[in-house]
């Protein structure tokens, strides 16, 4: 339901994304439980709308490096899936690289994998014809004959090329313009004399009240409080001039040191 969702919203997932669960489900393709196996590949039938074909092949092929057998077969069928849909270009990282890694697989000890990989080599005849004997390498004379004979069993040259996925036929309108398209129109600019000037008449709007003044925990609203008389002269004015007149007495001190005797004193 997600991949549906994503298909038709016309999202392309971006690298990052895809790789977050890819390498899940491309252990899940050789899975004991065949209905898991089925959901998995239909999965990746869904994949290949919002996600690179070729991308999807490259993450593929890390999968036949598992020593699964059951594995190596679901990664082998889903590859020639997308070859037979979008040709030999699918194959990375370049279609000799990815024939001869697959060729590989026909002398393998396991049938259903021998089966997968002839399949693939024989998806690659369709659209290549013999030069796909040159893609798989130097073979051995078993492996070689064995694919010679399933080529001939189920060979079927395909001459015309395979239709592109919406999603590249998405990235191929992107990229490259329609020559017939019509140019936008120029604009020309208007000058300032052309530009009606609209005038309403409105009343003048009251200016807006000040904001209100933040107090803090301590403030102080001077406005409110008594005011101050100020006098210039003090309550204790009179007891200070009454002491004006007062005489204070004079005392003479004289300091007179002891004279200590340090004779009976034992510095020792």
């Amino acid at each position: 339901k997600c991949f549906a969702a994503l298909r038709e919203d016309d999202y392309v997932l971006l690298e990052q994304e895809a790789s977050a669960f890819m390498p899940y489900l491309v252990t899940k393709l050789g899975d004991s439980k065949e209905p898991v196996r089925k959901s998995v590949q239909s999965l990746f039938d869904e994949l290949c709308y919002i996600y690179p074909a070729s991308r999807t092949f490259f993450h593929l092929s890390e999968g036949l490096k598992s020593k699964n057998s059951r594995q190596r077969t679901g990664v082998l069928e889903m590859e020639t899936k997308l070859v037979l849909e979008n040709g030999v270009s699918v194959c990375q990282p370049s279609p000799k690289k990815a024939f001869e890694f697959v060729a590989s697989f026909i002398g393998d000890k396991d049938t259903s994998v021998r089966m997968a990989a002839l399949n693939f080599c024989v998806a690659g005849w369709n659209y290549l014809g013999k030069e796909v004997y040159k893609l798989c390498g130097n073979l051995p004379e078993k492996d070689r004959a064995m694919l010679e004979e399933r080529v001939k069993r189920g060979g079927k040259r395909i001459d015309t090329p395979p239709k592109a996925k919406p999603l590249q036929q998405k990235s191929e309108e992107s990229i490259v313009s329609e020559p017939n398209s019509e140019e936008p129109k120029k604009v020309e600019p208007l000058e300032l004399e052309d530009i009606p000037v609209v005038v309403e008449d409105r009343a003048p709007s009251p200016p807006p009240p000040p904001p209100p003044k933040k107090r803090g925990e301590f403030y102080i609203d001077y406005s409110k409080l008594a005011p101050v008389r100020m006098t210039t002269h003090t309550p204790l004015q009179p007891l200070v001039d009454d002491l004006t007149d007062f005489d204070m007495p004079e005392f003479n001190f004289k300091y007179n040191p002891v004279e200590q005797n340090l004779e009976g004193i034992n510095f020792r």
